[in-house]
Order: structure tokens, then C-alpha cells, then sequence
């Protein structure tokens, strides 16, 4: 029995030490991404550098040789190098993928992983064994500013960050230890010795990190002869083909749960007896009691089967009764949201013909002052029309006086010529006359030439005022039309001021209809939850 009662807090404690396991795996599984993470950006971080890289451009294409190269690169990378305390070996390598400079620890040229042509991230190779020791290779691509290959950095690191990771025991007891490793050619590779140095890789093992290759998570038991040898949490390492593996022994690990479950079923069981013992020396005294109370009891018991059957049928009826008013009530508002959305509407709408009232007035406004222009427009116009007439009549009289003076220039040039034939006749006395008589032709001929250039003039000016006269006369029907058109535009927009007044009052007096509607619904909506309350609390008084 108390096996039976603490059973599932047994179970329960048990997932809560699997769930610590697998935490302690997360722990470790995000150290690792962020310490691999961290190496891939500084061999990013060295293959990007400027100088450095245009070294190896010039290289490439010839423009140094070798020892130049090598010459004027080993500094910076030297100070590249000098940069972290886990950094050992910088390997930097030509387009062709040829070895141009070391600096530091030697990285021998099997040993490295390059990555892809295709690619621009860094990629971490497994740890590999140099002079007895373990170290790390990173390689990252040197990339110019067209994004074009040139060159690829191996970058040797320490172990020292990773096996202190493995090597943290803290929460894992003396059985537990942590596992970085992978799979190669369906064996199981341990990247750092186990903490019992006799043990081998199992096949569970290689299981487990084939699983972290795929990127799964969980926790596995390792049974052995029908008992459990092991608790196994597992994890994948981001952006590579690591996995991470924290075991313990299922003694060790649920020791703590087997001892607080030994205390409580003691508890348990010593609460039992207690509580049995009690009801026993309680309960004999009252036997006797309790026989003869029995018809009494069950008669109480059938008349309160009674009370409550009808108390179920009531119980029923206002649960029918209340479904009922809440389902009125979620119409009503349903109603009442309507509502108030169409008074919103509506408002919204009055307030939209108030703007287009507006437009339409500063409309009309507009179309009349426009009407005025076009009006003293035609005026003016007319006006023009008055004074070109007039100037065309000045014209012509003009011309009638110039035809007078040609006709007294050619009367002067016949009196001329006869005078100086008389001149001629008289003899000596006649010279004086004669040279007088010529200057007077001469002068009579002048005014002849003027008056014929006058009159000429005086054509292309009628000409002009013809033209004048008739543009005249086409821009007086032009303005007539253009005020006949802004009349009837002025009519249109005092038609349709009249309509739109008429929609905002039409908008007004629907929102305002609406409201009342509204908080009429509203009321119902009130009244009706009154009465279901004071309803309600009847007949829980009344039960």
C-alpha cells in the first residue's frame, strides 16, 4: 500500500535527475558551440586582414616572389598570432591550395581540413595528435573584395578550453564523465580519454553519436543482462558533425531520489498504522450506536434522495433556463456592437459629407469668382473691340488725308514744271525764278515718295486691325461660352451642395437614431442580467 502511494512521485523524482543529466548536456553542448564558434571567427578575423591579404593577391599573380612575400607577411602574421594565448600555428596557403607561409607550430599539410571553394565560412576540423599533444585546425578561406577566392588560412589552436569542458565533473559525481567525439567509418571516435581509462568505446556509444550527427537530442539507458548500467544524455554540436554524451550510473544518479522515497514510504507506512489503530479505538464504542441509528439513517438518506431529484430537476430547468438568457444576451450584444458600429458608420459618413459640403461651397465659391473674371473679361474685350473699330475709322481717315496731300504734291510738281517752263521763256530774268521752281518740284516730289510710304504703312496697319478686329470678336464668343459653361457650373454645384446638406442631415439623424438604439439595447441587456441575478440567487436561497 505505501509502495502503491508513492510510487508516481518516485517516478516523478527519477525524470526530474534524467532532466538535470539532460541539462547538464545543454550546458555543455552551448559551451562547446560558443567556444567553436569563437575559433571560427578569429581564423575569419586573420584571413581577413588587408594588408596581409593583398600580399598573398600579388603573390599569386607574380608580382612578388616568395621571399618578398614572406618577407613583408611573417609580421603581421606573427602579430596575428600573438593575439590569443590559444593560438600556436598560423599556415597560410596560396590559391592552389601550396603551402607560402608558417608562422609558429608547423600544421603538416594532411592534417588540415580546407574548406570548400564554394563556401565563406571557416570550418573546424577533429583534434589531432602533434609532438603528444592535441590540438585544433581551423580552416577559413581568404576572400578579396570581388568575393573570389584566394588563398585559405589553417589556423592551429589549443585543446586546453575543450578538455577542461570534458574534464568538469562538477554535478556528475564519481561515475558521470562527459564525451566529445564523433563517428568515422562506423566506429566511435573519443576525442579525449574517458575518466575510467579501461573502458572501451560500446557499440550504444557509437549509436548515440550517430544520432547527434543527425542532430537529435534525448536520453538512453543502457541495459546490460536486464539491469541498467547506465543513464546516457546526449546532444549535437552546432555547424559540425560533433556530438557530446554525459553518462552516469543509475545508482549514483537516483541515490538522492532512493533516499528521500525510503523516508517518505517510512513516513507512509508509520502514518498507516497510526491512522489504523485510531479508527479502531475510535470506531468500537460507536458500533452499537451506529446499528441502532441505521433505519433512521436510511430513512434520512431516501427522503433526501428525494430533495435532491427534485433539486436536480430544478437544477436542470434553470441550466436550460440560463443557457437560454445568456444565448439572448449574446445576441442582444451582438446587436448592441452592431449598433453602436453602425452609429460609428454613420457618424463617420456625417462627418465625410461635412468635409465634401465643404468642398463642394469652396466649389461654388470658386466658380463664382470665376464667373466675375469672366464677366469683366468680356467687358474688357468688348472694350478692346470699341477702340480697335475706332482706330480702324482713324486709320481710314488717315488715309483720305494722305491721299489729299499726294494730290497737292502733284498739283506742286505740275505748278513747279510750269513755272519753270515760264522761267525758261522770260530768259536771264527768269533764272532766279527757274532755280526756285526746281527746288519746289523737288520738295513736291519728296512729299509724293513720303505720302506713298505712308500709305503703305497705313495698308499693313489696317491689315493688322482687320486681323485684330476678327480675333477680337472670336474672343468675345469664346468668353461668352466660357461664362454660359461657368453658369451652368455654378448651377450644378448649388444642386449638389443641396444634395450633399441634405446627406449630412440624413447621416445625422441615422447616428442619432442609432445611439438611442443602442443604449436602449444596452438597458435591456441590463434590466435582463438583473433579473437573471435576482432569479439566480432566489433559488440558491430557496435549495
Amino acid at each position: 500500500m505505501a509502495f502503491a502511494s508513492v510510487s508516481p512521485l518516485y517516478n516523478r523524482l527519477k525524470e526530474r535527475e534524467e532532466r538535470n543529466l539532460q541539462s547538464a548536456v545543454l550546458l555543455r553542448t552551448l559551451v562547446v558551440d560558443e567556444f567553436l564558434a569563437g575559433a571560427k571567427d578569429m581564423a575569419l578575423q586573420i584571413a581577413s586582414r588587408t594588408r596581409a591579404r593583398n600580399l598573398l593577391i600579388s603573390y599569386n599573380q607574380g608580382e612578388i616572389n616568395k621571399e618578398e612575400f614572406i618577407a613583408a607577411s611573417t609580421p603581421i602574421i606573427e602579430d596575428a598570432l600573438n593575439q590569443s594565448k590559444d593560438l600556436v600555428g598560423i599556415s597560410r596557403l596560396d590559391a592552389n591550395s601550396n603551402l607560402a607561409i608558417q608562422v609558429g607550430k608547423r600544421i603538416p599539410p594532411f592534417l588540415g581540413e580546407i574548406p570548400k571553394l564554394n563556401t565563406n565560412e571557416a570550418i573546424v576540423g577533429r583534434p589531432i595528435q602533434l609532438d603528444g599533444e592535441q590540438y585544433l585546425v581551423v580552416g577559413a578561406p581568404i576572400i578579396n573584395s570581388n568575393g573570389e577566392r584566394v588563398g585559405t588560412d589553417l589556423v592551429l589552436l589549443t585543446t586546453f578550453s575543450l578538455q577542461r569542458i570534458v574534464k568538469d565533473y562538477l554535478g556528475l559525481g564519481e561515475t558521470g564523465e562527459t564525451i566529445l567525439g564523433a563517428v568515422d567509418n562506423g566506429e566511435a571516435v573519443l576525442f579525449f580519454p574517458l575518466r575510467d581509462s579501461t573502458q572501451t568505446p560500446s557499440d550504444l556509444l557509437k549509436n548515440t553519436f550517430e544520432k547527434t550527427v543527425a542532430g537529435d537530442t534525448g536520453l538512453l539507458k543502457d541495459e546490460n543482462r536486464g539491469t541498467e548500467e547506465n543513464v546516457i544524455a546526449f546532444g549535437a554540436i552546432t555547424e559540425s558533425n560533433w556530438g557530446i554524451i554525459v553518462k552516469m550510473n543509475p545508482n549514483e544518479l537516483y541515490a538522492s531520489v532512493n533516499q528521500e522515497i525510503v523516508k517518505i514510504a517510512a513516513i507512509v507506512v508509520i502514518l498507516s498504522l497510526l491512522g489504523t489503530v485510531g479508527m479502531v479505538l475510535l470506531l468500537r464504542p460507536l458500533a452499537g450506536q451506529a446499528i441502532i441509528k441505521t433505519d433512521e439513517l436510511e430513512r434520512e438518506v431516501e427522503e433526501k434522495e428525494r430533495l435532491l431529484t427534485e433539486k436536480t430537476t430544478a437544477l436542470e430547468l434553470e441550466q436550460n433556463r440560463r443557457i437560454l438568457v445568456e444565448q439572448v444576451l449574446q445576441q442582444m450584444d451582438e446587436l448592441n456592437a452592431s449598433s453602436r458600429q453602425v452609429a460609428e458608420a454613420g457618424l463617420v459618413a456625417g462627418n465625410s459629407a461635412k468635409k465634401m459640403l465643404n468642398l463642394v461651397e469652396g466649389g461654388t465659391a470658386a466658380v463664382s469668382r470665376t464667373l466675375e473674371g469672366m464677366n469683366m473679361l468680356k467687358e474688357n474685350v468688348r472694350a478692346i473691340a470699341k477702340q480697335t473699330t475706332s482706330l480702324s475709322q482713324s486709320t481710314q481717315e488717315i488715309g483720305k488725308i494722305i491721299l489729299l496731300v499726294s494730290e497737292v504734291a502733284n498739283q506742286t510738281n505740275m505748278l513747279a514744271l510750269n513755272a519753270a517752263v515760264e522761267a525758261v521763256r522770260a530768259g536771264e530774268q527768269g533764272k532766279g525764278f527757274a532755280v526756285v521752281a526746281a527746288e519746289i518740284r523737288k520738295l513736291a516730289d519728296q512729299s509724293r515718295n513720303s505720302t506713298a510710304r505712308i500709305t503703305s504703312v497705313l495698308a499693313e496697319i489696317e491689315k493688322l486691325i482687320h486681323s485684330t478686329v476678327i480675333a477680337t470678336n472670336e474672343g468675345i464668343k469664346t468668353v461668352a461660352q466660357s461664362v454660359q459653361i461657368a453658369q451652368e457650373t455654378e448651377l450644378v454645384f448649388d444642386s449638389f451642395r443641396d444634395v450633399v446638406s441634405q446627406v449630412v442631415a440624413r447621416s445625422q439623424e441615422i447616428s442619432l437614431s442609432t445611439q438611442e438604439q443602442a443604449t436602449a439595447i444596452q438597458q435591456v441587456v441590463d434590466a435582463i442580467k438583473v433579473i437573471n441575478h435576482e432569479r439566480t440567487t432566489l433559488i440558491m436561497r430557496k435549495h
